[in-house]
């Protein structure tokens, strides 16, 4: 992904999400600075379909929602799937296995063994389809998690 796609990756998100969790462009541009190689896009043609947001993150913390700045903590021990995104229209055609495997591969390359995701929209039986597990949290991370609706679901997955 390049500062380029963000108006396509703008676009994905007003398809696949309610307005309460659309993203400003300059909140994906923040992240995608502090971590360009965890980000990719996805495909169909020329028409893109998808896309995938990632970070290095402190496991038990989620970003903020349609924050300003992304730093990368130092004490990073996990990399973060902050969003993936594939339009209706593209599902079930591949698009987000090859973006998360994207992010696994550079994940392991990295090192984080650990990855973990805010499931929403009913989104966790994808999650739980691909190994993540529901992690249980403690109340300061269920007030974090609130910002990203009422379903919002903590997950983590540990690579070999």
């Amino acid at each position: 992904m390049s500062p380029s796609d963000l108006p396509e990756v703008s676009r994905i998100q007003r398809e696949c999400y309610s307005e309460s969790l659309l993203e400003t462009v300059d909140s994906f541009s923040a992240k995608l600075s502090v971590a360009p190689d965890f980000c990719f896009m996805a495909v169909q043609g020329e028409l893109v379909v998808g896309y995938v947001v990632s970070l290095p993150w402190v496991f038990g913390e989620v970003p903020d929602l349609n924050g300003a700045e992304y730093p990368v903590p130092p004490d990073a021990d996990s990399l973060c799937i902050h969003d993936m995104a594939v339009t209706p229209t593209a599902r079930k055609a591949g698009a987000a296995k090859h973006m998360l495997d994207a992010v696994l591969d550079v994940a392991r390359h990295r090192g984080y063994q650990r990855i973990s995701l805010v499931a929403i929209q009913g989104a966790s039986s994808y999650w739980l389809r691909h190994g993540f597990k529901i992690v249980h949290v403690g109340e300061p991370l269920k007030t974090d998690l609130s910002a990203y609706g009422q379903e919002a679901v903590y997950m983590a997955k540990t690579e070999d």
